[in-house]
């Protein structure tokens, strides 16, 4: 009897043990022992105890949104053996188990050949939450331009605005053409971020009040900083009168042309969501709510240069000149505060051959185009100490991640 009571004693420590180093970063904070809850109202959604839950779907409950329905789903195997990432970070090395155990990441998904190497889900998420893209958005709506000016509605980037918005006649952004907005190179003066009083804060609360035209056209006693098309600053407003321009153009909403042209040929094995504003047009400086495994899709999609399952979806020919320098001021510009990375169209250029989408509170899609290496994480970044966006480490795990991939690669 002895024996066995040992025996149990020891198997409980094991599991007790075990459950200890199965603890995630903060989850006390984030409301684990409540079930990450739900929270009761727009205003606290942000707080710790509720942003798992907001950031997976929550946002659903507050924000009206257009539905972007899924088809056919296409195949996206897993791989037999998991890949062993290793990374150096502030002169340690560092394993991917280490990055987790840090981050307060809800999903991470790493691709090589559209092949899942690692996913993986923390805070009690899993492969069916529909995860918020945050700015990740943008580069969505970039793509969907090139559709449009390859089906004929947009002629060029280089047409003013206002061919295709007569709404923009006599206002500040008449002369700014498609490239402006889509460069973020309007030379409007523009105050980003989410602090009180920021012209980002008004427009999100034109957004809530109105909606529509007035969220641009509110901003039409905005001055000029410098000439359009000599210099970078970063704009949601651009984004949002481009997602405007875009739909006047097409004559239907972004979201119906996201779900015909990109949504339905990816192979997406989810219906996707975007959030509107209080007049049903998307909020196409942000949020989009899609699963891990679509956003992994869609960026094995610009791996393989707009091809997917054999087919070539997304003209070639657009993305590169999406991502290509289109200006000395594009060549290094400000992101989290130090000026390393390019702008090409609504997307982040990395280095050759690399892109990024990037989003608020640490979404991301990293794409290495030579290797055909994805990285997708959707994470609760802020807005307590430990959890602040700390992009360094990422990067440094993005460059374990194609050391370990690409060098494998080279090794048989």
């Amino acid at each position: 009897m002895a024996r066995w009571a040992v025996r149990i004693t020891t198997a409980f420590c094991l599991l007790t043990m075990a459950a200890a180093c199965l603890a995630e970063v903060d989850e006390v904070a984030l409301g684990k022992s409540k079930g990450y809850p739900a929270a009761p109202n727009w205003e606290q959604a942000g707080n710790d105890e509720f942003i798992v839950w907001t950031n997976s779907g929550g946002q659903e409950k507050f924000l009206p949104y257009q539905t972007i329905r899924a088809g056919e789903a296409s195949p996206l195997r897993k791989s037999g053996e998991a890949p062993r990432i290793s990374y150096e970070f502030q002169g340690k090395s560092a394993s991917l188990q280490d990055y987790l155990d840090r981050r307060r990441v809800t999903s991470l998904l790493i691709l090589k050949d559209g092949v899942i190497q690692h996913e993986h889900y923390q805070y009690g998420r899993n492969e069916r939450h529909r995860f918020t893209s945050a700015s990740m958005g943008k580069s969505v709506l970039g793509l969907l331009v090139g559709f449009a000016i390859e089906d004929g509605a947009i002629a060029s980037v280089d047409d003013p605005a206002v061919r295709y918005l007569a709404a923009l006649k006599g206002s500040v952004f008449e002369k700014l053409t498609i490239r402006n907005l889509l460069t973020m190179s309007t030379g409007l003066t523009w105050t980003e971020g989410g602090a009180t009083g920021t012209h980002y804060r008004q427009m999100l609360d034109a957004m809530g009040k109105t909606g529509g035209l007035d969220v641009v056209l509110g901003f039409n006693h905005l001055q000029p900083r410098s000439a359009p098309g000599t210099s970078f600053f970063y704009s949601s407003l651009d984004s949002e009168l481009l997602g405007r321009v875009l739909a006047a153009a097409l004559r239907k909403s972004v979201s119906a042309y996201l779900e015909e042209k990109l949504w339905i040929p990816l192979g997406a094995e989810a219906d996707a969501v975007w959030f509107t504003d209080r007049a049903k047009v998307e909020m196409t400086h942000c949020c989009i709510g899609a699963i891990s495994r679509d956003f992994a899709r869609l960026g094995a999609l610009l791996a393989n240069k707009g091809s997917w399952n054999g087919r070539q979806i997304l003209p070639a020919r657009w993305l590169e000149e999406m991502t290509t320098l289109h200006g000395k001021h594009l060549e290094k510009v400000a992101i989290d505060r130090e000026p390393r990375m390019g702008y090409g169209y609504q997307i982040w250029l990395m280095r050759e051959n690399q892109i990024a989408l990037r989003g608020n509170r640490g979404q991301v899609i990293f794409i290495d185009q030579k290797n055909k290496i994805v990285l997708v994480q959707t994470a609760v970044y802020g807005p307590s100490r430990n959890a602040m966006t700390n992009f360094a480490e990422l990067d440094a795990l993005w460059e374990g991640v194609l050391a370990s991939l690409a060098g494998a690669d080279k090794s048989r």
